[in-house]
């Protein structure tokens, strides 16, 4: 009897442990960011398996990064710069889709109307930020000689804006949206570079291999179907949109039009962040270069 009940006992104990969910996939998102919008909708409006997933609110691409890193997050939507940084360190952090496109721009106080006007001027980045790279692009091409001020997050950048502490900022929406009403937007970097992947979404594939592939592969398949139908139910994006994030009708509708939501890996991304990484490397930070092999990662192959 004794034996029988012991017997019992284990065959419960399997059937628990087999019955038990698994860890939800933990999502790493910049919360001044609309990177993450089509995300944190789909999860609002139950048209994702919320309780499969769970999201890690972050300030900074620095700081969404670190804890990737350090696997306290399984995957996160970040600026790509940032997803480069960690792989040229030789971390098991990899794009699998690009995501968000087309919201970053430079923003001056009202008086500056040209790029030559930046000259001798300070400029808030976000350093090593794809805000960063692109504006040394930029400034590269309109021979613009400005002094940089780097600042950790877009609020200690914006402040520095107010202040007059720096005559123009690299930033992205709904921040520039919200900041247009008393400045001046001097440039979108969608002009130069249509479509181009600002923030992907990224992984820690150690974090990955251990268990979540197939909560991954649900998640990313999900994920598309709304970015795939964000627009269909337009009162209702437009209401959650003003919401979560401050926004008037006219900001959320500049701040729409200069946004780009689609994912996949398609070469022309990977040749534009490409040539970003090329002057990462230039400035200074990447160590090296990594092939397209340590930076992206197709779940399909």
């Amino acid at each position: 009897m004794r034996k029988f009940s012991l017997a019992v006992l284990l065959i419960l104990l399997l059937l628990s442990a087999c019955s038990k969910p698994s860890p939800s996939l933990r999502i790493g998102i910049i919360k001044p960011s609309i990177d993450h919008l089509p995300l944190s909708y789909g999860l609002e409006t139950k048209r994702m398996t919320a309780d499969k997933y769970t999201l890690l609110p972050f300030t900074s691409g620095w700081e969404v990064q670190e804890a990737l890193v350090a696997g306290r997050i399984d995957a996160a939507i970040l600026p790509f710069t940032y997803v480069w940084n960690a792989a040229a360190k030789g971390y098991p952090v990899k794009t699998v889709s690009f995501f968000e496109r087309e919201t970053d721009a430079v923003i001056t106080h009202p008086d500056i109307s040209t790029a030559a006007e930046l000259n001798g001027k300070k400029v808030g980045l976000l350093k090593a930020s794809s805000l960063d790279v692109l504006w040394r692009d930029y400034a590269a091409k309109e021979n613009i000689s400005a002094e940089p001020v780097y600042f950790r997050s877009p609020n200690e950048a914006v402040a520095a804006l107010q202040k007059a502490e720096v005559s123009a900022v690299v930033l992205y929406v709904p921040i520039v949206t919200k900041l247009a009403e008393d400045y001046h937007v001097l440039h979108w970097f969608s002009d130069s570079y249509a479509a181009h992947p600002c923030c992907d979404l990224a992984v820690n594939t150690s974090r990955i291999n251990k268990g979540k592939a197939k909560q991954l592969a649900l998640f990313m398949k999900e994920l598309n179907a709304i970015v795939s139908n964000l627009f269909k139910d337009e009162i209702g994006l437009q209401a959650y949109a003003k919401s979560s994030y401050g926004l008037n009708d006219d900001q959320l509708r500049e701040a729409l039009k200069h946004t780009v939501f689609r994912m996949g890996l398609e070469q022309s991304g990977k040749e534009f962040q490409r040539r970003m990484a090329e002057i990462s490397r230039e400035a200074g930070y990447l160590e090296r270069i990594p092939q397209d092999s340590e930076v992206y990662w197709d779940i399909n192959d």
